[in-house]
């Protein structure tokens, strides 16, 4: 089946070769020539190709027979993410909230029907999930979508989380749970209500994540900062504490994309001060017990 990724141009090696970067439906997949073939429409030979003058560029890898997207995809997209303003603004808070849970803090933003890893600062522990910064993820499935998806039209969060639903469950995976849409709109209006998400094993088994909104000076949801751990980690107790400090991370991020909503009172403001000046060269005050 041809790809729905590739867009008609003049330079017709380029929509070909665009073609063939779009075939691959996760970052993970490889693919034989004969597969991309199908799920392009173009002819075998052009596929080998192209193919190999993509892997001499580093935007494909060959693994004996097969093809996998390449590292230098991985370096461009990464150049794009650190020009974001928001990657930029967020990056301090991303930390803070690192150093006070020893936890992954995560930056995820929306690309159409899909969220993104675009920085990470990682745990200390050994036991920790991995971040595969650039990947395409599903936004109906976890705490980032659930809080990129929230702030939207009704219209519009439904029809993006039916599309990523379509793009993401064509597989299902061995023990997930299904799907059910009229669940997972009334949870965003939850999610809306309290300002956080929080989401257990959802998209990967033994994972959990916390999440809340970065807001930008239009007041729209420009990313979700994300606190990732092994859900044992992250139980009622340390969920109880680890809340309000995604929030506060969130919120100091948002100020500083100009979101006038974000500023609080001044007392709020020293305690917050406080805490930072209390941590810093320390040590962390662990969620774990």
């Amino acid at each position: 089946m041809p790809s729905e990724e590739a867009r008609a141009t003049r330079v017709g090696v380029l929509d070909k070769a665009m073609a063939i970067l779009g075939a691959f439906p996760r970052g993970e997949s490889a693919l034989l020539p004969q597969e991309i073939a199908e799920r392009t429409g173009l002819p075998l030979p052009t596929v080998y190709r192209l193919a190999q003058a993509l892997a001499e560029h580093g935007l494909l890898m060959k693994e004996g027979s097969r093809f996998r997207l390449g590292l230098t995809l991985l370096r461009l997209g990464l150049l794009v993410a650190e020009s974001m303003d928001v990657r930029r603004q967020a990056l301090p808070h991303l930390t803070w909230l690192n150093s006070q849970t020893e936890e992954n803090a995560e930056l995820h933003i929306r690309q159409q029907e899909t969220r993104v890893v675009i920085e990470v600062v990682r745990s200390p522990h050994n036991l920790r999930p991995f971040a595969d910064i650039g990947a395409p993820l599903p936004l109906h499935r976890g705490a980032a979508g659930k809080v990129l998806l929230a702030w939207l039209a009704e219209e519009e969060r439904r029809a993006l989380a039916r599309a990523s639903h379509e793009r993401f469950d064509r597989e299902q995976v061995r023990g997930e749970r299904s799907w059910d849409e009229g669940a997972f709109l009334a949870e965003l209006e939850q999610v809306r209500r309290q300002g956080w998400a929080y989401s257990e094993g959802e998209r990967v088994s033994g994972v959990a994540g916390l999440a809340a909104p970065i807001f930008d000076r239009r007041g729209q949801v420009a990313a979700a900062l994300t606190l990732v751990a092994p859900a044992a980690r992250l139980g009622p107790q340390q969920r109880e504490r680890a809340i309000p400090l995604v929030c506060e991370a969130a919120r100091r991020a948002s100020y500083d994309m100009g979101h006038p909503g974000s500023a609080t009172d001044a007392g709020s403001l020293q305690r917050q001060e406080q805490r930072h000046q209390r941590h810093n060269g320390v040590g962390a005050e662990s969620l774990t017990p």
